[in-house]
């Protein structure tokens, strides 16, 4: 994860909702530590569609953008983002 998405408080906010499911080992409630890697899916066409289009919109978008520099648009397989606090 870029280190400054958990200094964002709309981003801790969706990590720390409750309703929603994350694939992630963070515990909910508690503050971001070593062990709050989000992993996240990406629609293989690069559309923005994925399995946490729901975080906060400017998140994610950058997220996307990222996918875009590094992977061609395609019909196959999600592509899997590791967000991590670690440097």
């Amino acid at each position: 994860m870029r280190r400054h998405f958990v200094q964002d408080q709309s981003f801790l906010d969706w990590l720390n909702d409750t309703s929603n499911a994350v694939f992630t080992w963070h515990v909910k409630g508690d503050a971001p530590s070593d062990w709050s890697d989000v992993i996240v899916c990406i629609d293989p066409g690069l559309n923005g569609e994925g399995s946490d289009s729901d975080m906060p919109e400017h998140i994610w978008i950058q997220i996307v953008e990222l996918c875009k520099q590094h992977f061609t648009p395609s019909t196959g397989c999600h592509i899997h983002v590791r967000l991590t606090n670690l440097d």
